[in-house]
């Protein structure tokens, strides 16, 4: 299990905190008229449960479109085989005399360069593997039980003869978090080239493949120049990306309750937050390069998380009897992100826009 506790949190973290701490009413003064405390009630449970959907979250899918050529790049140098995507320059049966070998082949004229003595141009190309995929703002099913200790009765100038009540709250949240994806996406692609001297032979027309005991038209064994350029977009990427997430979230706070009608009350609640987040990701590829064909990729990846974070909230209880009512809230839920990683292939899930929704009852006693 790891927890990823980020600087921002830690900070939030301790203003909440103060916050919380500084809750109890405050005794009145000449400086500050507008609030009285009197004498607090005994202490008191409220306990509810409730329908609480999650909603907000922003999910990232990235590292999409893995190719692997089969081919590998070597280091210039004579006496070794090179193999492109578009033809090869390979040793021949004197050894390369001279530096040269007629152990050759390439594919399309338009690779030949007249320029000078004449060169070919021979490529390979990978993907960058920078596909990626976004899924904001699904609404995935929670539900949550809390309860409410009553610490006292703060009578404020404001509210003329009512009262309003502070007290701490505590909760414990549950949601699956379930994202699928199927968008067809695009990675760019990076291509090195190497250029060989033909010394002023001209080639036959391609596509062209020389062998190992010739004769044949000779070119350079080494290129004597390399060049790499990156296209966007070229790699077309198709396939399925899933996160499943269980999300059991503790809350703890204070609140501060404030009589509207005999009996409608506004909440309003803040604290402290930690989520346990197990999770995993699964992902298939299919990657497909123009003249090259086509590359599968997969992998899948699981684990558990705290999460730190913290939340504001502001809900309204209608009493139906002395010990019963309806409460209906909604609470901005922040925590640092989930993240899982497999074969290049990430996903992160975010809570910057989350929220609460609650539908519930409440009973006191």
């Amino acid at each position: 299990m790891t927890a990823r506790i980020s600087l921002l949190t830690l900070s939030v973290l301790t203003v909440v905190t103060s916050v919380i701490c500084a809750g109890e009413p405050i005794a009145s003064s000449a400086k500050s008229p507008s609030i009285a405390s009197i004498a607090s009630t005994p202490p008191r449970w409220r306990f509810g449960a409730a329908y609480a959907p999650l909603v907000g979250l922003k999910t990232n899918f990235n590292g999409l479109g893995t190719f692997n050529n089969p081919f590998t790049l070597q280091a210039s140098g004579g006496g070794i085989d090179y193999d492109y995507d578009n033809g090869f320059v390979h040793v021949d049966s004197s050894g390369n005399l001279g530096g040269q070998t007629w152990n050759w082949g390439y594919d399309d004229i338009s690779q030949y360069n007249p320029t000078g003595n004449g060169s070919i141009d021979f490529s390979l190309s990978n993907s960058l593997a920078d596909g990626r995929a976004r899924e904001d703002g699904s609404l995935e099913n929670g539900f949550e039980a809390f309860a409410y200790y009553d610490m006292g009765i703060v009578k404020l100038a404001a509210l003329k003869d009512r009262q309003a009540t502070w007290g701490f709250r505590g909760g414990l949240h549950y949601a699956r978090v379930d994202v699928k994806n199927h968008d067809m996406l695009s990675s760019g692609i990076e291509t090195a080239t190497d250029r060989f001297d033909l010394g002023g032979t001209v080639p036959p027309l391609g596509p062209y493949s020389g062998s190992f005991g010739g004769p044949g038209p000779l070119i350079s064994d080494s290129p004597f120049a390399r060049s790499s350029s990156v296209l966007g977009g070229q790699a077309l990427v198709t396939g399925s990306r899933e996160l499943e997430v269980h999300l059991t979230t503790f809350n703890l706070g204070s609140f501060l309750e404030f009589p509207v009608t005999p009996k409608f009350n506004l909440i309003f609640e803040a604290g402290v937050s930690a989520a346990i987040a197990s999770g995993s990701y699964d992902f298939d590829s299919s990657t497909t390069i123009a003249g090259l064909g086509t590359q599968q990729s997969a992998g899948s990846d699981s684990e558990t998380s705290i999460l730190p974070g913290f939340h504001l909230g502001l809900s309204g209880t209608y009493q139906l009897n002395k010990s019963l009512g309806i409460q209906v809230g909604a609470r901005f839920q922040y925590m640092d992100e989930f993240e899982l990683k497999s074969n290049a292939s990430g996903v992160s899930l975010s809570f910057d826009q989350a929220f609460v929704f609650t539908m519930g009852l409440i009973y006191a006693y």
